[in-house]
């Protein structure tokens, strides 16, 4: 598999849900990943102290000054599948330069990532064996340009169910236990800044907690900018956890806030599919970044439906039980185990097809 990997892109959070559950599966993985200097995605969540064994770093991304791939770190290894994650992203023209030797060995799958018909040069200029997007508003802007036999939904993968225990979660972390705390991390961190004067009417009511956990300086300028503006207690944690220390700070909050606003593409929140398996509640703007989720997560349009949405994750009313029953069955059917299966089902096929040994 090619592209992002342990970065903070959402093609790195898919290429890791689904390619560590094929290592489950018994599947024998390789990555070829960025080099260090020239990382796709800034990092919300922390990478490994020390990287994988099967993870080789020997491309630039793409737009990169003089692009580079070392061609001999992918055409050295032996594979019967070769899957790339974010075309886009990548040293185009230099992965075209061995797409040939590549198709000789293994089915290839582009797993897209762009919300639109990509623009850049080259990117049409591949003979793909199947074309992988994530739900039917891809599907259709990219039927224009693939046929539609070699192209496949598979949806993007949640983090499994992996339900905690709020009161313990706070002793470790040394958090209070009688206070209602909001839980914001990642892309949408530094957006969820605006929505003060809403936890400042309900802070009127609950003791409010906000425990924002971040690297990025401008999410962090973004907090300490309202800090004199706010009623209730804020408490900036500047750290990148890994997702084990994500899931930690999840299993502590009350719920946790997505606010990013709609762009003119087709985007996916990959921040929330992380979180969704730690059953922490999430109340996301109904914008195109949450089309992809129903009844999973709570959507408020405005301020009034935001106030109402956490006063009910509060009191666990009505949304709340029909969002944790919801998240429930959709993990059973999406999480990165089950998708990493769809996966290795259309690798079956695509060998079955072409006359090569099953997987």
């Amino acid at each position: 598999m090619m592209g992002g990997w342990n970065t903070g892109s959402g093609a790195s959070i898919h290429a890791e849900f689904i390619g560590r559950e094929w290592i489950k599966k018994g599947v024998e993985l390789s990555v070829f990943s960025f080099y260090d200097y020239s990382f796709h995605g800034k990092v919300f969540t922390k990478s490994p102290d020390k990287e994988e064994s099967y993870v080789t770093r020997c491309f630039t991304k793409y737009g990169y000054p003089e692009p580079k791939l070392d061609t001999s770190a992918i055409l050295e290894q032996d594979f019967e599948i070769f899957v790339v994650q974010d075309l886009g992203m990548l040293p185009i023209s230099r992965l075209a330069s061995i797409f040939p030797e590549i198709k000789k060995r293994a089915r290839t799958v582009n797993i897209i990532h762009d919300g639109e018909l990509s623009k850049k040069t080259g990117f049409f200029n591949f003979d793909w064996d199947h074309v992988v997007c994530f739900d039917t508003r891809y599907y259709e802007f990219l039927k224009k340009a693939y046929p539609e036999n070699l192209l496949s939904i598979i949806p993007y993968p949640a983090a499994p169910l992996m339900r905690g225990n709020r009161i313990k979660a706070r002793e470790r972390l040394d958090l209070p236990q009688d206070k209602k705390i909001i839980f914001i991390f990642g892309q949408a961190a530094e957006k969820a800044a605006r929505i003060y004067p809403v936890l400042n009417k309900l802070s009127e009511k609950y003791d409010i907690f906000l425990m924002v956990v971040s690297k990025i300086e401008k999410t962090i300028n973004a907090f300490k900018d309202i800090a004199s503006d706010i009623r209730f207690q804020l408490k900036i944690i500047e750290e990148a956890p890994g997702m084990n220390g994500l899931y930690e700070y999840l299993h502590s909050a009350d719920c946790t806030i997505y606010n990013k606003r709609s762009e003119p593409v087709v985007v996916v929140a990959s921040s929330i599919f992380q979180c969704l398996g730690s059953d922490c509640p999430v109340i996301a703007l109904n914008s195109n970044f949450v089309d992809f989720f129903e009844n999973e997560i709570i959507k408020y349009k405005d301020e009034y439906e935001l106030e109402s949405s956490i006063i009910d994750v509060f009191e666990k009313g009505d949304k709340y039980q029909k969002q944790q029953k919801a998240l429930e069955e959709y993990l059973k059917n999406n999480s990165s185990s089950v998708v990493a299966g769809k996966f290795l089902e259309l690798f079956k096929k695509l060998r079955e097809e072409n006359g090569l040994k099953k997987i």
